[in-house]
């Protein structure tokens, strides 16, 4: 028996084929042909951009990198980023205590939403939860990073970090409608319009959004979503030209908290969809961010390239976590608290690459990033009540306040934090070809 692999074009269609051939002995074979498509219609490549090392193979690189591409997130309609990246062995997703923001967890070490870069910089994506329509690849590094893009400005990512990348016009038009559903209750679509333009397909456009809303899996917990983006991009034989803007907005009604454990001892799990938080809590996060970029060819191996970006936040929420006092019964006391919050966040990015030979080859990448983010909240906190985790009393948030700081209205009180990264990355490379018999 023969197996024979025949590469065909990205669209063919899997088949296996079986059909007698003759050998050179003039006894009979069996020759089995077998197809696949060359590209996944769910794939996850093997690599991604690597800040000051540009875009690498993962084979090339001493880091465990993957992308999961734009296919995939159409393929499984998740409703956040944390469900994109359960895809990954490597990453845990928990909630905050009282509030909706997704926390990550990479190889043991935590990595905070603010700490997600948005094609190359920090502090451009939405902070406590992302809506993974408009992005063409959610990528994973393991490993330390923070020499690619400069230490992130929360602190973590020790372990890994997470990089979303916008999308953009392809070379084929794109016209596609989605609808979507989920739990009894639950509906939602999306749309996706790509188009290039000129005489030479230069200049590109593409617009997508998305609108889900409705009761999810837990009981009484309601979730709206309404996102949109706007890529254009100018091509010519040596300047690159990016812009893209973005709104997001997440609402969430009646949120089920993440559950503290008050006294060391582990209650059994409850139903999985029974809602223990109480009606009050809810959560309104609303996101504003754009980033351009140029990228100019000095020569045929050099580019000067510059980018920025900017987000203007805003987060409204009445949270209440839940903290178990007596693991046997699931008695437990719910936390109110009122919690609005500002962001605004800047980030630049320049430098030179320069690529010198040619068997070994010699890049040299020159140059340094600048991020600077605002961070203005107030607070208060409420007096609490007795509850269940397993039988939970829904009560009113109190009027009573134990501890607060600042006015709930025009929230006075910011942090101001300014981090800069300069850099000078030498990259050898030697290319061959291996022959084989």
């Amino acid at each position: 028996m023969k197996l024979h692999l025949l590469p065909l074009p990205a669209l063919a269609i899997a088949a296996v084929i079986a059909a007698p051939a003759q050998a050179q002995d003039g006894t009979s074979q069996e020759v089995i042909v077998v197809s696949a498509q060359r590209a996944n219609q769910t794939e996850v490549i093997a690599g991604g951009t690597l800040g000051v090392l540009g875009a690498k193979d993962a084979l090339d690189v001493p880091f465990v990198v993957r992308t999961f591409d734009e296919s995939l997130i159409l393929n499984q309609q998740p409703l956040t980023l944390g469900e994109v990246l359960e895809n990954d062995p490597s990453i845990r997703t928990t909630y905050a205590f009282g509030n909706a923001a997704e926390q990550f967890v990479i190889r043991g070490f935590p990595l905070y939403g603010d700490d997600i870069g948005m094609n190359g910089l920090y502090g451009i994506s939405p902070r406590q939860l992302i809506a993974p329509e408009l992005y063409s690849g959610v990528q994973v590094l393991n490993g330390a990073n923070a020499f690619l893009n400069g230490a992130a400005p929360g602190g973590t990512g020790i372990g890994g970090n997470v990089s979303l990348q916008l999308k953009r016009a392809g070379d084929s038009p794109l016209t596609r409608v989605t609808a979507s559903y989920l739990s009894d209750s639950h509906f939602g679509g999306s749309a996706d319009i790509a188009r290039r333009f000129g005489e030479n397909d230069q200049f590109g456009v593409r617009v997508n959004g998305a609108y889900r809303s409705g009761d999810v899996a837990v009981n009484d917990e309601f979730r709206r979503t309404i996102v949109g983006g706007v890529s254009f991009d100018w091509t010519t034989d040596n300047l690159r030209v990016t812009l893209d803007g973005a709104y997001q907005r997440y609402e969430v009604n009646h949120l089920r908290p993440q559950v503290v454990i008050g006294n060391g001892a582990i209650p059994e799990v409850p139903e999985a969809d029974l809602n223990y938080g109480p009606s009050f809590a809810r959560t309104e996060l609303q996101d504003i961010f754009g980033l351009a970029r140029i990228e100019y060819d000095v020569a045929d191996n050099a580019m000067l390239y510059v980018s920025g970006g900017a987000l203007d936040g805003n987060e409204e929420g009445t949270y209440a976590g839940i903290t178990i006092t007596d693991a046997d019964t699931g008695a437990g006391t719910i936390g109110p608290s009122i919690i609005p919050a500002r962001i605004n966040n800047e980030a630049v990015e320049a430098g030179l690459r320069v690529k010198l030979g040619e068997a070994v080859t010699h890049e040299i990448n020159f140059g340094g990033n600048i991020n600077w983010q605002q961070f203005r909240t107030a607070f208060d906190f409420r007096a609490g009540y007795d509850t269940n985790l397993y039988d939970p009393v829904d009560a009113p948030i109190s009027p009573v306040s134990t501890f607060a700081s600042g006015d709930l209205w025009t929230i006075p009180s910011s942090i101001r934090d300014r981090s800069s990264l300069a850099h000078l990355v030498p990259t050898l490379s030697v290319s061959g070809t291996i022959a084989s018999c």
